[in-house]
């Protein structure tokens, strides 16, 4: 979500003309003929990629429980497998 935030603001805004970044961003684009160029009539088409799609997704239809111990009772009545997801910090990396 961020990475899009921050792509809007950044279409949005807009560089400056005399910007040494917008010269040197310039410059390496002319390097690089592959360069993708990224301008507001293509926001939709950068959305699909940058966006997760309802395949990236499928983990938020699983019924999460939220203690480990609602899990276990869970799996113990319906005889079926528990998996157990640790993770360390943010889940979005926002530390």
């Amino acid at each position: 979500m961020l990475t899009i935030t921050l792509l809007v603001a950044a279409l949005q805004q807009g560089a400056p003309v005399d910007s040494p970044r917008a010269q040197v961003t310039e410059g390496a684009a002319a390097a690089s003929p592959e360069a993708p160029e990224l301008r507001r009539i293509d926001l939709a088409e950068w959305r699909v990629h940058l966006l997760p799609g309802e395949v990236d997704m499928r983990f938020a239809r699983i019924p999460w429980e939220p203690t480990f111990l609602d899990g276990v009772r869970r799996a113990s009545e319906q005889e079926r497998p528990l998996l157990l997801w640790l993770m360390n910090g943010h889940p979005l990396g926002c530390t």
